[in-house]
């Protein structure tokens, strides 16, 4: 058996010349031919010096946020577009859906566009004629199947174009964000279609959903600015990608507040004197984490979150990446200003809806505390992660005081302490799954 990869990406690189006037162009061409180096553009680097492998069997994920250089990757690979340097050295027969419709002439029906593309993937005559009906079964858009695509709707577009891409049996299927376009049912067909039939098929797969990024890889590979910034496991993949994300989003609310505070002080410097933060300690920013219902009774002043034994101190803005199973332990650092008698600690997780999904009490758990006078103290909540829908959740801390878990006196609580970002192994059925204890049958 050859040992040789199947897809070899070595420093592959794009760049984009961007022209102000239109001579300007002839003038860039004279000085290549001359090779004087001299530039009358400038140069935009979507792709930079990117090298990887893709072996036998292996399907690899690529995540980024916009702009980072994924689809022009994808086209580089593929052979649609002419990289500036590097090389790439691909299988013979690639299935990939690069965008919606591509490949498919508008004037042709669905079945000439399939019978097109599996015979320009090198298939025979028999073989198309073989397939044909799996194709038209899967793409499940009846009579549609013999009309002009030009009058599809952008669904049944990417049913027809995935129908046709896994059925001509490639040696490497490339999909960039095709699936986002289907509905939920046609997407988890897709999947299970990926899973049963399609295993040991190597795959490059840009996209967005950091499940399916987890679900469908044994690689991820993180881009930034058309650089790889990380090739490896996909749950710290998804883990490094959140957190960039996240940075960036919390760098622009930044700068957007700084612009409006430049807006509304023009002819000041936009600071809070010191007078003023020691009059209104919520603009201190000595202040704990999360939004405390009374700050002088509880208030969290740092917390460092352990996943499967792996410690990372919260950053504000920025998710844990959890996924189902994982062992997870919360410490943090909190001044209590009252002396609580009988302590009920306990925490409720909430989804980007405010909906609360699950949550628990030391009560409840049959925990007891031992009385607590004011202080500074550290504590530490440790729960399984359980199988809910991927997506990002708030953690609310809080204390009571009292002998039962729901009728007890609520003393303060912290909400948005803590963010974590689910990515489940498996398809979620509802808020969160509860699987079959038991099953049987009989004829009646």
């Amino acid at each position: 058996m050859s040992s040789e990869p199947i897809l070899s990406v070595r420093n592959l690189s794009k760049t984009y010349r961007v022209f102000g006037r239109p001579h300007e162009r002839v003038l860039q061409a004279i000085a290549d031919r001359r090779g004087s180096g001299r530039l009358h553009c400038f140069e935009v680097p979507a792709v930079k010096d990117v090298s990887f492998e893709l072996n036998a069997g292996e399907s690899i994920s690529i995540v980024g946020r916009n702009g980072s250089g994924k689809s022009t990757l994808l086209e580089m690979i593929v052979g649609t577009l002419q990289p500036t340097s590097g090389s790439v050295t691909r299988p013979e027969r690639i299935s990939a859906l690069l965008e919606l419709g591509a490949g498919f002439n508008p004037d042709f029906t669905g079945r000439e566009n399939f019978r097109m593309a599996a015979s320009i993937h090198g298939l025979h005559q028999s073989e198309i004629d073989a397939i044909e009906e799996k194709v038209e079964r899967f793409a499940e858009i009846g009579r549609f199947i013999d009309e002009p695509v030009r009058t599809y709707s952008s669904g049944m577009y990417v049913r027809l174009a995935f129908a046709s891409a896994v059925h001509v049996k490639p040696d490497l299927l490339i999909v960039d964000e095709a699936l986002a376009v289907g509905d939920i049912f046609f997407q988890q067909k897709c999947f299970e279609f990926l899973d049963s039939n399609l295993r040991d098929t190597p795959k490059l797969i840009v996209t967005h959903d950091l499940a399916s990024a987890v679900r469908l890889s044994s690689r991820c590979i993180v881009l930034e600015e058309g650089n790889v910034v990380f090739d490896g496991e996909p749950l710290e993949a998804v883990e490094i990608y959140t957190a960039a994300s996240l940075r960036a989003n919390s760098q622009r609310r930044i700068e957007e507040a700084e612009l409006l505070e430049s807006v509304d002080h023009p002819t000041g410097s936009g600071n809070v004197d010191e007078a003023t933060r020691q009059s209104n300690p919520s603009s201190s920013a000595t202040v704990g984490i999360g939004l405390s219902s009374a700050s002088e009774l509880l208030q969290i002043r740092e917390i460092t979150v352990v996943v499967n034994g792996k410690a990372t101190l919260a950053e504000p803005g920025i998710p844990v990446v959890v996924t189902h199973g994982d062992d997870v332990k919360v410490d943090f650092l909190a001044d209590i200003g009252t002396t609580i008698s009988e302590p009920v600690w306990g925490y409720n997780m909430r989804d980007r809806m405010s909906t609360p999904v699950f949550g628990e009490n030391t009560v409840g758990c049959g925990m007891s505390v031992e009385q607590m006078p004011p202080g500074q103290y550290r504590l530490s909540m440790g729960f399984l992660w359980p199988e809910v829908q991927q997506g990002e959740y708030t953690m609310t801390i809080g204390v009571g005081n009292g002998r039962h878990s729901l009728h007890h006196e609520i003393v303060a609580w912290v909400q948005s302490a803590l963010q974590f970002a689910a990515v489940p192994k498996r398809d979620v059925h509802g808020l969160f799954n509860n699987d079959l204890t038991s099953f049987s049958f009989r004829p009646e």
